[in-house]
C-alpha cells in the first residue's frame, strides 16, 4: 500500500542527512570573508584559522588556491572513526607563510636599505623567494653559546657595521629592518618577504587532525626560543602530501609527549636547521618523505642539525625515505633510550655532512636495514653508546671521514655499549679510514657485539678494519688489511667477503647475477624482504647488501 506519510518522513531524513554532511564541510580562500557562512564553495571565509577552529569531528575544511599569511593555531579534534581532515581544494595549491612582504624601504647609505618602524623580530628574509644571510645570533639564543659550552652556531658579523650585499639585520632597540641585496638594489624592485610569525601551524593540543595537500613556507620561531618548527603536531596527526620548506629553525615537529603523529610522503626541505625533530614522541611515523638540504643556517651539526633528530625517549619507525644532502646527520637519535623498539628501513640516506648518515647516540632497540647509505661525511653509522642495535642488510658507498660502520662512542657516563649485531652488510668503495670499526669488548660496559657476513670492497688500495680499546686504552688497536687477517685475529668475519659486489651499473646499487653477495648473507628475523620491498630470500639465504638479486 502506498503511505505517503512514510515516503515524506524518508526523504524528509535524507535531506537531513546531506544537510549535515555539507555543514561539517569548511570552505576557505583568499578571495573569501570570514564574515560568510564558509559552508559552500561560493561563500567561503577568508581565515584558514577560523576554519579550523569551526569544524567539527569528522568535518573537513577545504582550502582553495593561493597565498596566505596567517599564524594558524587550532584547537578543534576529531576522533579516530571521525578524523578532522584539513586538505587543499581539489588540486589547486595553497601556500601559507609565516610571513609578511615588506615595502616602504628608504636608502640607508650606499646598497644599504631600511625599513623603519618595523614591529617583528625577523629572523629570515627573502629576495624574490632567495634568503639573505642574517647578521649576528638569532634572538632567542643570546650569546650563542648554550649551558654546556657548545657553541649554537658561528654567526656572521653583529651588527650594522658587517652589513654585505646578501645580507640582513634587525635593530631591536630601534626597530628597524635592514638589507642589501645582491646587486645593491632598490629592495623596492624587489618581493622581499620577512618572517614574522613563531609558528605557521600548530595542532599541538588536537587529536586526529589529519592535514593533507598543503605548502608551507617561513618561520620566526627563533625570535621566541631556542629550536621550535614551522608546522607543530599533535596527538595522532597526518601530515600527508604537505611541502614544508624554508622555515627557521626545524620544518616539522612531532607533538611533544605526544603519540602516534604520521609524516607521510611529504617534501620537508631547505629548512633553517632541520627537517623534522620529535621528542618524547611515542610511535611516530616518518614514510616516504623527501628531508633535504636542511640546515641552510649553518647550525652546528654537532648540537642540533640535519635531516630528522629524534630525542628524549622518542620512538618509532623511518622508513622509504629520501634524505640527502642535509648539513648535518641523516637520521640522529639522540638518548632515544626508553627501550622501545625503532625502527629505521629501506631509506635512501645520502651526502648527509654531519658525523655520520645515521647516528645512534645514547639510544636503544633499534634495528637499522635495507638502507641505501652512500656519500656521507665522517661515518656511513655511527653506533655510540647504545644497546641492542642491529644493523643487517644495507649497502654503504662512497662514505667519508672516519670509518663507514663504527661501532665505539664509549665511555660515556651511564652508558653502556651492548648486543651489538652487524651483519649482512655490501661495505663496498668507501674512502673513511676504515670501513668498519669497532671497539673491543671489556666484559662490563662494552659486550656482546658480533659482526658477520659482511662484504667489504674497495675497488682502488685496501680494505681498512679496525678492533681495538676505547678512549680509556688510548684507542690502541690494529688495522687489519684483508677481511681474512680480520677473521683470523678478531670474534668477527668467518663468514665475510672481501670481493667487488658487482653492482648492476656505475649508478645502480642492485646486483648482478654473478655477484659474490647473492645467496651468502644471513637469515635475520624480522627481515623478510629488500629496500624495494623484494621479498626475502630468493634464493637458499638471503643477499648481502640493501637489494635482494631477482
Amino acid at each position: 500500500m502506498f503511505d505517503r506519510h512514510s515516503v515524506l518522513g524518508a526523504v524528509l531524513a535524507v535531506l537531513s542527512s546531506v544537510s549535515a554532511v555539507s555543514a561539517s564541510d569548511i570552505y576557505v580562500s583568499p578571495s573569501g570573508s570570514d564574515a560568510n557562512p564558509g559552508t559552500s564553495v561560493t561563500a567561503p571565509l577568508r581565515s584558514i584559522n577560523k576554519a579550523v577552529n569551526s569544524v567539527t569531528a569528522g568535518g573537513r575544511v577545504w582550502i582553495r588556491g593561493g597565498t596566505y599569511r596567517e599564524e594558524i593555531s587550532m584547537a578543534r579534534s576529531g576522533t579516530a572513526t571521525a578524523p578532522i581532515v584539513i586538505s587543499a581544494y581539489n588540486s589547486e595549491k595553497p601556500v601559507i607563510k609565516g610571513s609578511q612582504v615588506v615595502s616602504g624601504w628608504v636608502n640607508h647609505s650606499g646598497g644599504i636599505y631600511k625599513k623603519t618602524g618595523w614591529a617583528f623580530d625577523s629572523q629570515q628574509v627573502f629576495d624574490d623567494g632567495v634568503p639573505l644571510q642574517q647578521i649576528g645570533v638569532p634572538a632567542a639564543y643570546g650569546s650563542g653559546t648554550a649551558a654546556d659550552g657548545m657553541k649554537y652556531l658561528t654567526p656572521v658579523g653583529s651588527n650594522l657595521s658587517s652589513m654585505a650585499p646578501d645580507r640582513f639585520w634587525y635593530d631591536r632597540a630601534a626597530k628597524v629592518l635592514y638589507v642589501q641585496l645582491k646587486d645593491s638594489s632598490n629592495p623596492a624592485n624587489s618581493v622581499i618577504e620577512a618572517s614574522t610569525q613563531r609558528r605557521i601551524m600548530t595542532v599541538v593540543g588536537t587529536n586526529y587532525v589529519q592535514i593533507k595537500g598543503l605548502t608551507f613556507r617561513h618561520s620566526s620561531a627563533a625570535a621566541f626560543m631556542v629550536g621550535g618548527c614551522g608546522v607543530e603536531l599533535g596527538t595522532n596527526t597526518r601530515l600527508e602530501n604537505c611541502d614544508i620548506q624554508w622555515c627557521d629553525f626545524a620544518g616539522v615537529c612531532t607533538g611533544y609527549q605526544k603519540s602516534g603523529d604520521q609524516i607521510l610522503n611529504c617534501i620537508i626541505s631547505n629548512n633553517g636547521d632541520s627537517g623534522v625533530g620529535t621528542s618524547l614522541h611515542s610511535g611516530f611515523v616518518i614514510r616516504g618523505c623527501t628531508i633535504a638540504s636542511n640546515n641552510y643556517r649553518q647550525f652546528n651539526f654537532m648540537w642540533h642539525a640535519g635531516g630528522i633528530k629524534a630525542t628524549s625517549d622518542a620512538y618509532g619507525t623511518i622508513d622509504h625515505n629520501t634524505i640527502r644532502d642535509n648539513k648535518g646527520n641523516g637520521v640522529w637519535f639522540d638518548y632515544s633510550d626508553a627501550g622501545n623498539a625503532i625502527m629505521i628501513a629501506s631509506n635512501q640516506i645520502i651526502n648527509n655532512a654531519g658525523d655520520a648518515g645515521i647516528m645512534l647516540e645514547a639510544s636503544k632497540s633499534i634495528t637499522v636495514k635495507n638502507n641505501l647509505v652512500t656519500g656521507n661525511g665522517k661515518r656511513g653509522v655511527y653506533i655510540a653508546s647504545s644497546d641492542n642495535v642491529g644493523c643487517y642488510d644495507n649497502t654503504f658507498c662512497s662514505n667519508t671521514g672516519v670509518a663507514t660502520i663504527c661501532v665505539a662512542g664509549m665511555p660515556r657516563t651511564g652508558k653502556t655499549l651492548t648486543n651489538i649485531s652487524v651483519h649482512g652488510n655490501v661495505v663496498c668503495n668507501n674512502s673513511a679510514s676504515d670501513d668498519i670499526l669497532i671497539v673491543k669488548e671489556n666484559g662490563t660496559d662494552i659486550r656482546n657485539i658480533t659482526c658477520d657476513y659482511n662484504l667489504v670492497y674497495r675497488a682502488s688500495g685496501t680494505v681498512a678494519l679496525w678492533w681495538g680499546l676505547d678512549g680509556r686504552g688510548g684507542w690502541k688497536g690494529t688495522r687489519y688489511t684483508s677481511v681474512s687477517a680480520w677473521a683470523g685475529a678478531t670474534p668477527f668475519g668467518d663468514h665475510c667477503k672481501q670481493a667487488d659486489p658487482q653492482f648492476a651499473t656505475s649508478t645502480s646499487f642492485t646486483l648482478r647475477s654473478s655477484s659474490p653477495a647473492i645467496n651468502t648473507g644471513k637469515v635475520i628475523s624480522g627481515v623478510t624482504d629488500d629496500l624495494t620491498g623484494v621479498a626475502r630470500p630468493q634464493g637458499g639465504v638471503p643477499d648481502m647488501g640493501a637489494y635482494e638479486y631477482h
